[in-house]
């Protein structure tokens, strides 16, 4: 029997409905993957719920050969800015109004827009602490959905606080804070978390093929999952994910108020 049903789990509480912006950083491996999502996320609010989803994507890359086939790019937009082709490419499909950032993400990024989520597709610890940074300082107001992978395997980690364990409301009996996939694992801010394989990216990791081909693609997916129980049937009760494409399992960390670590 999954002893996890046998908790009791509780939902994560947004708070205000109205102001949900999500921003994306990172438009590479998986961020290129999560665009379409979260393009089909808003125009799902839009016209089944009369609901705006403002998003805004921000990468300072551009398109390079190395990039088409594995990330989410074809060869005509090579040297185009990533987040301008993914903006262009998903409001020309779906009507929106999605706006786009080319330089490094700034933490000053998360008061420039209605950002209730930010979803982190990053490879390195420089940038995953400059959205930890931005994060805190918005005092449990805005969180912080992150995505990381190896060769084979990622997890997928949402927080929005510096609290150790979920904070439940007494009164609504639902989530208000989590900790941060920082505190969660402290080890993604390092600056090469990769082990043996630090220093290089994605891209670099994907071009000698020491990346799956799926893995991205896998990772979006579970982001959106998270993003669509959050904005739209609002019962998320799970905090983290482990994904293993090897062995084809997938676990889950469910919010209950005796949870701790996610590992």
């Amino acid at each position: 029997m999954n002893t996890l049903a046998l908790e009791k789990r509780h939902t994560v509480e947004l708070g205000d409905m109205r102001q949900n912006g999500i921003l994306l950083v990172g438009c590479g491996g998986t961020g290129s993957f999560l665009a379409l999502h979260l393009a089909r996320l808003a125009w799902h609010l839009r016209e089944r719920n009369g609901q705006s989803l403002p998003l805004t994507f921000v990468d300072p890359d551009r398109v390079e050969l190395q990039n088409v086939g594995r990330q989410n790019f074809c060869p005509a937009e090579i040297g185009q800015y990533k987040a301008w082709t993914l903006m262009r490419r998903y409001n020309a499909a779906f009507g929106l109004d999605i706006q786009a950032h080319t330089q490094p993400f700034d933490r000053e990024m998360a008061y420039q827009q209605r950002v209730r989520i930010v979803a982190g597709c990053v490879d390195n610890g420089a940038a995953r602490s400059a959205i930890a940074d931005a994060v805190l300082r918005c005092n449990g107001k805005v969180w912080w959905l992150d995505a990381g992978n190896h060769e084979f395997s990622g997890q997928i980690l949402l927080g929005n606080s510096e609290t150790a364990r979920p904070q439940i409301s007494p009164v609504m009996r639902a989530c208000t804070d989590l900790p941060l996939p920082s505190v969660t694992h402290p080890e993604l801010l390092e600056i090469h978390p990769r082990g043996e394989l630090a220093g290089e990216s994605c891209a670099e990791l994907a071009l000698r093929d020491a990346q799956s081909l799926m893995i991205n693609q896998m990772m979006a997916g579970w982001m959106a999952n998270y993003l669509t129980r959050l904005l739209v049937s609002r019962d998320l009760d799970v905090q983290a994910t482990y994904i293993d494409l090897v062995t084809g399992a997938a676990r889950s960390v469910a919010i209950t108020e005796e949870a701790g670590d996610a590992d």
